[in-house]
């Protein structure tokens, strides 16, 4: 009883330290895990890219005038983004829930660009309501969307960070080591032997394990500051472009959040600490009060024109450090991560070894 119960204390807490397992249940192994948080980060960042590009394209028909050559199409935005959520995972429930607000976000947009350019018609309504009331009901929808969407990358970077095992691996193997250490007392006083070597290098690896699961900094291979630099750039190109969208409500007569959104967004870059991205962000949200006290809608758009090469940019340098980091993702993240899994997983089959074969001696030596 005492060799199959250490032998399946030292395999369990092996298995439990590949992070394939957590508290909810059965967890992706390391690999699937970077991947979807890969596609989780694209998420975020392609829903904010649509909610731009759709806002772009809403003011460029209200004031008559052609769209940024850097504006993109919205609905091939929120194609990609949907395509990325889909390999997200995440929650069942709530992914169907995102999956249900991006289209219906799609359906808003749609409208929106099929409405008439100004100058065109009397007035700006489409078949559901304005081109206003649209645009705002996509955002809601969209931001809603990106929330959840930026919970599940966060979940998704906790287990790459940890491997889903720091209080699993950490209670199993602190019972998993005491249980070995009180059979090893046992078994002293029972056959009058002090030492068994096999059993006590199995402890000892047990106790490692849980040692690390508690420490992950213990283990050479960590894959936490891939995972927290990537999810800064990511949040920050999300939040500078919902900023840069917010920048259009006085063009458009929607809701102006600008002034959370433009502060959201110097945070987030400020988290980078790159002096000469959050310089080029001040001097695009210092137009902001000239957009604000512009006569009309063709002026206010006039002076946004002015800050987009500047925006462009500072867009373009974000967008590729992000798809720098995210490219390199199952390489520096996957890779590390299934690595030190194998490694936990071999610790515990070599633990559980040791055990059978340190008791099953013991066991002829007392007969």
């Amino acid at each position: 009883m005492a060799r199959g119960v250490t032998a399946a204390a030292a395999l369990l807490t092996g298995i439990v330290a590949t992070g394939t397992f957590d508290t909810g249940g059965v967890n992706s192994t390391p690999n699937v895990i970077a991947a979807q948080w890969t596609a989780a980060e694209r998420t975020g960042v392609g829903l904010a890219e649509a909610e731009l590009r759709a806002t772009e394209q809403a003011a460029a028909r209200t004031t008559g005038s052609a769209p940024a050559e850097t504006s993109g199409d919205p609905v091939e935005a929120l194609r990609v983004a949907a395509g990325a959520h889909a390999r997200s995972g995440g929650d069942p429930g709530r992914s169907s829930e995102t999956a249900a607000e991006i289209a219906e976000a799609a359906v808003l947009v749609g409208r929106t660009l099929a409405a008439p350019a100004a100058g065109d018609a009397a007035d700006d309504a489409t078949e559901g309501g304005s081109v206003a009331e649209d645009l705002t009901a996509a955002r809601t929808l969209l931001r809603t969307a990106g929330d959840a969407s930026d919970a599940t990358a966060a979940t998704h970077a906790e287990d790459l960070a940890t491997g889903s095992r720091s209080v699993l691996t950490g209670v199993v193997g602190t019972l998993a080591t005491l249980l070995m250490l009180g059979v090893l007392v046992w078994l002293a006083l029972r056959t009058r032997r002090i030492v068994n070597v096999p059993l006590l290098v199995a402890t000892a690896m047990t106790g490692w394990l849980a040692y690390v699961s508690l420490n992950p900094a213990a283990v050479p291979v960590s894959v936490d500051g891939q995972v927290s630099g990537t999810a800064e750039v990511a949040d920050a190109l999300q939040h500078v472009r919902e900023a840069r969208a917010g920048q259009y409500a006085p063009v458009l007569g929607t809701t102006d959040t600008f002034a959370t959104d433009g502060a959201n967004a110097a945070e987030a870059l400020g988290a980078l600490d790159d002096p000469e991205l959050s310089e080029a962000w001040e001097q695009i949200q210092a137009a902001q009060e000239d957009v604000a006290a512009a006569p009309d809608p063709a002026a206010a758009a006039e002076v946004l024109a002015g800050t987009q090469e500047a925006y462009a940019g500072l867009d373009t340098e974000l967008s590729e450090r992000l798809d720098g980091r995210l490219g390199a993702a199952a390489s520096r993240v996957g890779l590390p991560a299934v690595v030190s899994s194998g490694l936990a997983l071999l610790l515990g089959l070599s633990a559980a070894g040791l055990a059978w074969a340190g008791i099953t001696r013991r066991l002829q030596d007392y007969r």
